[in-house]
């Protein structure tokens, strides 16, 4: 299936692990998850006014907001796109790394939840990874224009891909096990790079929360998505299992993408700019807001 024609077959079946739509839980108001003090938030305007939605990116684990500016925040506003890429708490240049190891994904959540109330209009929440969980639990509780998900981490638990990462690189099982950081050496997130590039890029990755990590593992539920999704994944990706990434794109009823030869970090990788023309032919055939039936 060629790009045009899997962005039109994005109509299909709900999300077979659905709950009701609640903005907020019994636990979201016993204990609330803290504010920080700072969100970096990076960005880039189109040079002439545009009505289309404002973009917003997630990074993954141990990233931040600089993996989508480097290439696909400038380039989607060069587009005409408003374009925004945030970094999670404890990540890039946002406040909250003394609380790393504390962190939950709820806090992730309401780190993007935060940041969407800034924007001039509701967006096309893009999450890549870990970020892609992440935005799906926003995308349940909040109305958005669309959701793109990359090289998405799976809802219903990483146990498999833990699994392969334990056979094809043993001592990140137990790195992941005593709480440390996965891996990020680039030969596990690129294939096409050159390796001084890709050398200077993994060393921009830091440290990622334990009990993210964990939970990761959680098989989890969500509401209905109740907007236009599309799935993107590469056969090469050494994270995440093209299997999980399939039965991601298939709890949605649409058909994922694919971009063989490309490592996990589709945004950064050679050949990111096609990936991010697809994220935008996605994004220009969007429904008029409003229309866009329950998912």
């Amino acid at each position: 299936m060629n790009a045009m024609n899997a962005v039109k077959a994005r109509a299909g079946s709900g999300n077979p692990l659905r709950r009701k739509t609640k903005a907020m839980r019994p636990w979201d108001w016993s204990f609330p998850s803290a504010a920080v003090s700072h969100r970096e938030v990076i960005s880039a305007q189109p040079a002439e006014p545009s009505d289309r939605p404002p973009l917003l990116m997630v990074h993954g684990v141990a990233h931040g907001a600089w993996c989508f500016a480097e290439n696909w925040v400038p380039a989607a506003a060069e587009k005409g796109w408003p374009s925004y890429a945030v970094s999670l708490r404890g990540h890039g240049g946002s406040a909250g790394a003394r609380h790393l190891r504390r962190t939950l994904t709820r806090d992730y959540v309401h780190d993007v939840m935060q940041t969407i109330t800034e924007l001039p209009s509701p967006p096309v929440l893009i999450g890549h990874s870990m970020g892609a969980i992440v935005a799906q639990l926003v995308a349940e509780r909040y109305p958005l224009r669309g959701l793109v998900l990359l090289a998405p981490a799976p809802m219903h638990s990483a146990v498999g891909d833990l699994i392969a990462i334990a056979k094809d690189r043993p001592a990140d099982l137990g790195r992941a096990v005593i709480g440390q950081t996965l891996s990020m050496e680039p030969d596990i997130l690129f294939e096409g790079l050159d390796a001084t590039t890709a050398r200077a890029y993994s060393d921009r990755t830091g440290m990622e929360s334990p009990l993210v990590q964990w939970e990761l593992l959680l098989r989890r539920t969500v509401g209905p998505v109740r907007c236009p999704v599309l799935v993107i994944g590469t056969p090469s990706d050494r994270l995440v299992r093209p299997a999980d990434v399939r039965r991601t794109a298939d709890s949605y009823g649409v058909e994922p993408v694919w971009f063989p030869g490309m490592g996990h970090d589709l945004m950064l990788d050679a050949g990111w700019d096609r990936v991010l023309d697809t994220v935008l032919e996605f994004a220009a055939e969007l429904p008029a807001w409003g229309t866009a039936a329950p998912r």
